[in-house]
């Protein structure tokens, strides 16, 4: 008996792994497959195509924000069952729109899915669920993204090369379905109380386990909430590069080590959650967050003076840590800084400042490398904002301690 209760926390994680890898893995790392086909058979810029993806991360972004309320209104299996009809239905619509337009309405609704299902909810249950060892399961749900693209990726653009896209978008709605299996048909919960049992690591705590978790009334503290802001603006804002790697090794002429670049990114940003989260676990997230940054500052350095592709690939690894700060990295350190209580409050608006820095950097990114033609400039701005969301994290442990 008590080995099936022991079960039910890896069926959280796992539940997790499955939101998370159809909300981020395929809401956003896959879409750029369809961009190129989609703008030749509709005869649009790619531009107009990847507004798609704009709208389909904003979305999700803004109904995250409302994600706590409605899930603790409404049970965790009334919103998944919602929101996999919901994604499932509109990722199939894509098949059959005839042009741009409907597809950003579909990847609206797409969004609104993702917002209601996707980080937020995930990182909320995980919270309840566990007190050991919360950080290494968040980053094992959030690193689940990577996976999904590293090994679909390949498979979807073979599909799409010889069926066509709107296979493809078939294939996605099939696999939203799958990998929402677990949250739909394991027995977990939001909160271990509603099974009668306490978070992972608190078994001294059965005695006084709540029924319920309230949000607080307290006034949160918005100095720290800045601060964290920043930190999230100046981490996201960093994962905008990997993008661009293609075009920094083609204006070293290495052309060829580009491709290399981006797996070594890829795969680090996948194993990098992992670490992070277990670092976090065992030394804090201050140290964690500290150790990180100063790699991903001395990838930022090395991708300026390297010239050979031994040495882009390394620093690209190096780089690729950026996207373990951006999301574990956020939500471990919202839940250091602020009560328990709070971070339902606090996470999502932090989730949505990192969707816009993101957004603002792809676009930056670009406009900068076309006014100076070189990438420069663009890598010592990004190194620079690492070592500032540094600062930022250091500056709410000072805020904390005062």
């Amino acid at each position: 008996m008590k080995e099936k209760r022991n079960a039910l926390y890896w069926m959280v994680v796992l539940a997790g792994c499955g939101l998370i890898g159809t909300c981020l893995g395929l809401g956003t790392n896959v879409a750029g497959l369809f961009f190129t086909p989609v703008a030749n058979e509709f005869s649009v810029g790619r531009g107009s195509v990847a507004a798609t993806l704009t709208v389909y991360n904003l979305v999700h972004a803004f109904t995250g924000m409302a994600a706590p309320r409605l899930v603790l209104k409404n049970g965790l299996k009334k919103m998944v069952y919602i929101g996999t009809a919901l994604q499932a239905a509109a990722t199939l619509m894509l098949a059959f729109c005839p042009n741009v337009p409907a597809m950003l309405v579909m990847n609206a609704v797409r969004g609104l899915a993702a917002g209601l299902i996707g980080t937020v909810t995930v990182t909320i249950m995980i919270n309840y669920w566990f007190n050991q060892k919360k950080a290494l399961m968040t980053s094992i749900a959030m690193g689940f993204s990577g996976i999904v693209s590293a090994v679909l990726s390949p498979i979807l653009s073979g599909l799409i090369a010889s069926a066509g896209w709107r296979t493809g978008y078939m294939a996605l709605a099939a696999v939203v379905l799958l990998f929402h299996l677990p949250a739909l048909l394991l027995p977990i919960t939001l909160k271990p109380a509603e099974k009668g049992m306490v978070p992972y690591g608190s078994e001294a705590e059965k005695n006084t386990a709540a029924g319920t978790v309230k949000t607080s009334d307290e006034t949160i503290s918005w100095s720290m909430f800045f601060v964290l802001l920043v930190y999230t603006a100046c981490a996201a804002g960093c994962t905008a590069l990997p993008q661009h790697f293609a075009g920094i090794s083609e204006s070293y002429g290495l052309a060829a080590a580009g491709a290399f670049m981006v797996s070594a990114c890829m795969i680090v940003n996948t194993a990098g959650k992992i670490v992070l989260g277990s670092l976090i676990d065992r030394i804090g997230a201050k140290p964690a967050v500290t150790i990180y940054a100063l790699i991903i500052a001395g990838g930022a350095a090395l991708l300026v003076t390297g010239r050979s592709a031994g040495i882009l690939i390394g620093a690209s690894a190096m780089y690729g840590l950026c996207y373990s700060m951006g999301t574990v990295g956020i939500a471990m350190l919202a839940r250091e800084m602020f009560p328990a209580s709070q971070y339902g409050r606090v996470y999502p608006k932090l989730a949505l400042g990192t969707t816009v820095s993101n957004a603002v950097f792809n676009i930056l990114i670009g406009m900068l490398y076309d006014l100076n033609g070189s990438y420069t400039l663009i890598i010592c701005l990004l190194g620079c904002m690492i070592l500032v969301s540094l600062l930022m994290a250091h500056m709410a442990y000072r805020m904390k301690q005062a």
